[in-house]
C-alpha cells in the first residue's frame, strides 16, 4: 500500500495490508493485519505468499454463512 515511505504506516490501517519494496531496494515486505504486522516476506514470491495471507485473513474474519 502507498509508497515505501508510507506503505507501512497505511499498512497498519488496513484490515491487511502490505508494504513492498521500492524499485532497486532487497524484496522484503512486511505485512500487517487488524494493526499489527504478522510477518515480513522475503525473497520473489512475495505476491503469491502474500496471496495466500489474503485467502487465509478473509476465511478467518468472514466465514461464510448460510444461506436461509
Amino acid at each position: 500500500m502507498g509508497c515505501v515511505v508510507n506503505g507501512p504506516g497505511e499498512s497498519k490501517y488496513a484490515n491487511i495490508g502490505i508494504s513492498l519494496p521500492g524499485t532497486g531496494e532487497r524484496p522484503v515486505a512486511p505485512v500487517y493485519e487488524d494493526g499489527v504486522k504478522t510477518v515480513t516476506l522475503k525473497g520473489e514470491r512475495i505476491a503469491e505468499e502474500f496471496q495466500q495471507l489474503v485467502e487465509q485473513y478473509v476465511s478467518r474474519s468472514y466465514p461464510r454463512r448460510a444461506i436461509p
